[in-house]
Formats: C-alpha cells, sequence, structure tokens
C-alpha cells in the first residue's frame, strides 16, 4: 500500500502547469492511443471499468487508477487538497493492466495517476466511465465521471467521459458499449482533441439492438436538483430528488438519449467567456472607483 504525503498534494498546482507543456511536447505515437488511463466515480470494482479495461490491454498500454469504493456525484472534488494524503494499493484486474485503488474521489485518482504512478509515463488519452446512470443536461456539474475527465483536460490531456449505460444488466450492453468505446477512441475525433478540450458521451437506456445511432449535441438545461429537509436543528438531509420540467432542445443530449442515440458533447475545461472579456474591457470605465478605506 502506498501512502502520497502532503508535499504532493501541494506541489500539484506547479505540476499541473507544467503538463501543459510536456503533453503539447510529446509527440503523437502511430498507434492511438498508445497508453490510457482508465478512471470511474463507481469504484474500481465496477464490472464495466474492468470491461473496458481488459478490452483497451489488448490494443494499448493500460492503466486502471479509480476509487476505491462508489463515489458517485461528487464533481472535481479533490480530497487530497484537504487532507494531504491518500492511499493508493495496487489491484489485480488482469493480465497487461496496472490498476490501483484510490481512497479518494476521481478527481484524486486523476491527480495521482498523472502527478506519481505514471509521471514517467504519461497517457495519451483519459477515460472516465463507464457510469451507469447518465449525465445529461446539467448533471455534468456534479457528475464525477466528467469530474475526472474535466481534470484530465485541465491537465491536458484528451479526456472522454462514458456514462449512461442503464440497462448494463442486459446481456451484451456491457460489451457493446465497450466495443464502442474502444473503436471511438481511436478516431481522429478523439485523437485530436486539443487542450482545453473534453468529450461526454452518453449512451441512451436501449437495449444494444435498440441504439439507434450516434448524435453531436449540445446540453439540456438542469433536468434535476435535490430536495433537501431540515431532520434536526441546524441538520439537513437530501431526501430526494425533483425532476424540473423542462422541453429538451432537438440538438440536445437529452433529446437524443430520448429517442436512442448515443450522444456525444464536445466540451471545454475553458469557461472563461471571451465575448463578455472583451466587451466588458471596453466598458470598464464604468466600472466603481477603488477607495481605499480612511484610517
Amino acid at each position: 500500500m502506498r501512502s502520497y504525503p502532503r508535499i504532493l498534494s501541494l506541489l500539484l498546482p506547479a505540476t499541473m502547469l507544467l503538463f501543459h507543456s510536456v503533453v503539447a511536447a510529446q509527440e503523437v505515437p502511430a498507434q492511438f492511443p498508445h497508453r490510457v488511463l482508465i478512471t470511474n466515480d463507481n469504484g474500481i470494482d465496477d464490472p464495466k471499468i474492468v470491461a473496458l479495461a481488459r478490452a483497451f490491454s489488448a490494443h494499448a498500454e493500460t492503466w486502471v487508477v479509480a476509487p476505491a469504493e462508489d463515489r458517485s456525484g461528487s464533481g472535481a472534488h479533490m480530497s487530497m487538497m484537504r487532507t494531504g494524503s491518500l492511499r493508493v494499493e495496487p489491484r489485480d484486474l488482469g493480465p497487461s493492466i496496472r490498476a490501483y485503488a484510490v481512497d479518494g474521489y476521481p478527481a484524486d485518482a486523476v491527480l495521482v495517476a498523472l502527478a506519481g504512478l505514471m509521471a514517467d509515463s504519461l497517457p495519451d488519452l483519459v477515460i472516465s466511465g463507464i457510469n451507469g446512470g447518465a449525465n445529461l443536461g446539467g448533471d455534468w456539474l456534479y457528475s464525477g465521471t466528467v469530474g475526472a475527465a474535466r481534470i484530465a483536460a485541465y491537465a491536458g490531456f484528451p479526456a472522454i467521459a462514458v456514462s449512461g449505460l442503464v440497462q448494463d444488466e442486459v446481456p451484451g450492453a456491457t460489451e457493446s458499449a465497450v466495443d464502442w468505446v474502444l473503436r471511438f477512441s481511436s478516431t481522429d475525433w478523439v485523437r485530436e482533441l486539443t487542450p482545453p478540450q473534453y468529450l461526454t458521451v452518453s449512451f441512451p437506456r436501449n437495449t444494444p439492438e435498440g441504439v439507434r445511432g450516434v448524435r453531436v449535441t449540445g446540453r439540456a438545461p438542469l433536468q434535476v436538483a435535490p430536495r433537501i429537509t431540515e431532520s434536526d436543528e441546524g441538520v439537513w438531509r437530501v431526501i430526494g430528488i425533483d425532476s424540473i420540467p423542462a422541453v429538451p432542445a432537438p440538438e440536445s443530449d437529452v433529446r437524443a438519449w430520448e429517442d436512442g442515440y448515443i450522444s456525444i458533447v464536445p466540451m471545454r475545461i475553458d469557461e472563461v467567456d471571451y465575448e463578455a472579456v472583451a466587451e466588458w474591457r471596453r466598458l470598464a470605465r464604468s466600472f466603481p472607483e477603488w477607495r481605499p478605506a480612511r484610517r
């Protein structure tokens, strides 16, 4: 069992800045992906991440660094930055797979892999998933699956968050999804991703025979919100999930999912509104003047 000490968490911000130049300087191998990092938010024992890793291991150097237990709904939360250390334990997921369970969250797992375990052999692709539930509309804000891909993209690595395999108990569903992800990962669409781009992929809830194709979509508005109540004085608890009434746009991920299509949403980790930056700079003289308080 390996423990990553506080010094690593202190170095992470600087390390992340270096990733951009290191990744940019790497030559893209003829075979893509040549080295892949796989993570998730359901935990390293989830059968879908195991199936995905075993499929990739026949074609690429495959690493799995994932939470030791289910960390769904954690977004891009990183406990390492608070606790200062994480426990990392090797796991056996099969031949030719280097696997590690992290006592933390999906974003922690990505950081441990990129800044620690794989620092001398960085991946050329990061895949997060396959998540059992769909991450549609505003779900990307708190999805641990998407959060892991966002951290990877922030570090400068092409990344895909894969979700939506609701009927994974249906014979052939996991195998079909794994096969599609494997083939999609080697396409130029993925190969040519550049920082800060990443992708989210959502499978519909259909059986394998019922999937109608693939659509490139935008995102629908937030579809659900937690319902909370004060169970004791000062203690608030989540007691359910409320659906937010909304009609999804025809080109949205929710509509594609409802229609039985795989939805691909191109995303960017850089959330700066550059149009607003240009406009606000033009109007900057209207901001309040700074006035130091009198002592």
